[in-house]
């Protein structure tokens, strides 16, 4: 329950970091940054479930939150790589 609750923690975060960082892009205006954020955001919350799901259905539980957990840590990587917070 502790752990569930940690993970909680730390996801809830990235969606308001996520958001003022895209509205300050200096590239893309803010509406639109913010369409492309959005529906990226949806379009991961449709069709994560499902995959998840099948990995679970393959494999197992255990391997399905093992894919989440290297997805966040890929994420992190590419964030880090993508210089977004300098």
């Amino acid at each position: 329950m502790l752990a569930f609750m940690l993970v909680g923690f730390g996801v809830s975060n990235v969606i308001p970091i996520i958001y003022s960082t895209t509205g300050r892009s200096s590239t893309i205006p803010t509406g639109e940054a913010l369409t492309i954020v959005t529906g990226i955001s949806f379009i991961g919350f449709l069709l994560g479930p499902p995959v998840i799901g099948q990995i679970a259905e393959l494999t197992s539980l255990r391997h399905s939150f093992g894919f989440i957990g290297i997805f966040g840590v890929f994420i992190s990587v590419l964030a880090y790589y993508l210089k977004i917070f300098r």
